[in-house]
């Protein structure tokens, strides 16, 4: 069974954030930015999983992570080495590239600096040295930053991309349904990793302008105009970014109303909110199986609430 070796790194305020994704990706708790999993994760549909290495080699030392190599007799077109930093203080640029110069010797092959068909990652952490094939995340989603029409409430990139990982576990062929997409962010971020994703909004202005951000990234997404109330269709999930404004007796009426009707149509949700309304989930008689928060940056001074729901008590 292959094992990866997997590093992970965020900003402090998405810490917590961060741990709630991993715990949904991988069925277990975090504790380190460098862990190691018999589980293989796209690395590109994280946003704080930085490199992923599947480990072909293990050794105490240098000189017998060599010896493996040279003994398993790569022959290879096409390649290139790096080292893999995990860990800082990290090695100069001159100690890895001597490290990477002696590895790239012992592979027979043709390498290519520039477009290499394969990647051959080489690291050392906890005092012993790994070598495997390396892939890093492309960070290509971040091209969504530039999306046509946004909102200064809408939900941040890295948050976006974290919530549907929870809400689906990472598996892409889980139907999801986000019943408040408003201008569509989670919508790319669902697109871009390849999840099987539908969009509801009320506002017909509002559901344009989401239609707008997916045509501009090429997507070819459904984005309904529908009351969530209105929806009768069965998903495996929700991810549900509840309205954001001035909270009123109103509003909470109208958020408990989303609520109800998201655990409805789906098996599992994943509620966003500016509020804490965890009392209100829990009298829809909803199970909440993991929560977190996130902050907006480093200040802390706007806190969203995220709750993961499952099934009713």
């Amino acid at each position: 069974m292959a094992q990866y070796m997997y590093y992970i790194n965020y900003q402090d305020y998405e810490a917590d954030l961060c741990a709630l994704e991993m715990r949904a990706l991988f069925n277990k708790s975090i504790e380190t930015k460098v862990f190691f999993s018999d589980q293989w994760i796209e690395e590109s549909i994280s946003p704080y999983i930085k490199s992923r290495l599947e480990v072909l080699h293990e050794a105490t030392t240098f000189e017998e992570l060599i010896q493996m190599i040279k003994e398993n007799k790569y022959i290879v077109d096409a390649f290139k080495v790096q080292y893999v930093p995990v860990i800082k203080p990290e090695l100069s640029d001159r100690e890895q590239k001597k490290i990477t110069k002696a590895v790239g010797y012992v592979i027979e092959g043709f390498p290519s600096f520039e477009y290499p068909e394969i990647i051959y990652g080489v690291t050392c952490y906890d005092n012993k040295w790994y070598f495997g094939i390396v892939v890093y995340n492309t960070m290509l989603w971040k091209k969504h930053m530039s999306k046509p029409n946004s909102y200064s409430s809408s939900l941040g990139l890295n948050t976006a991309k974290a919530i549907l990982n929870v809400a689906a576990k990472g598996d892409v062929s889980k139907k999801i349904i986000d019943p408040c997409c408003g201008v569509g962010t989670v919508l790319l971020e669902g697109h871009y990793s390849g999840y099987d994703i539908t969009g509801v909004e009320i506002k017909a202005k509002v559901a344009m302008k989401a239609r707008e951000n997916l045509e501009y990234f090429g997507y070819q997404g459904r984005v309904i105009l529908r009351d969530i109330k209105d929806i009768d269709e069965i998903y495996d999930a929700a991810v549900v970014d509840l309205p954001y404004g001035n909270f009123s007796e109103s509003d909470e009426g109208n958020m408990v109303d989303i609520i109800r009707h998201a655990a409805r149509i789906s098996e599992r949700q994943v509620f966003i909110s500016s509020v804490d309304l965890t009392d209100n989930i829990r009298e829809e008689g909803l199970v909440i199986v993991d929560q977190s928060v996130v902050y907006k940056n480093k200040s802390r001074r706007f806190t969203r609430y995220i709750w993961v729901c499952e099934g009713s008590k």
